[in-house]
């Protein structure tokens, strides 16, 4: 099964997490991102890391936040708003996507996807 790489994976990998770096390298298909991770990396983009940060996101697969993602972050949204008001929009999109997908979720941050059933920490 194809992984989704959240955000936090990505940063682990760049700030040489060894546990992350090791389970990235373990998968047998080419790791999937959604486009809003792209974002989220290059906003925290250190100088330091800019290369490593280049090297990467180009060794990944990216889905696009079009119109089938947006309305099931939407549809997420509605649904866990009240119960966790502090999801935010972009854990809405990396939710939709690994759902759209049939991606498996890899995430350090479990507590944003509480939509997942069963999520855990992959490293």
């Amino acid at each position: 099964m194809q992984r989704l790489l959240d955000t936090s994976v990505l940063i682990d990998v760049l700030r040489g997490d060894e546990s992350a770096v090791a389970f990235v390298a373990a998968l047998d298909d080419v790791p999937l991102c959604s486009e809003i991770t792209r974002i989220e990396v290059l906003r925290g983009l250190r100088s330091a890391e800019r290369g490593a940060t280049s090297r990467l996101l180009g060794e990944l697969e990216w889905h696009p936040i079009d119109r089938l993602v947006a309305r099931r972050a939407g549809e997420l949204g509605r649904r866990w708003r009240r119960s966790h008001p502090g999801i935010d929009t972009a854990d809405l999109a990396i939710a939709a996507t690994a759902e759209l997908t049939g991606a498996e979720l890899a995430t350090a941050n479990v507590r944003h996807f509480p939509m997942l059933d069963g999520l855990e920490p992959p490293y």
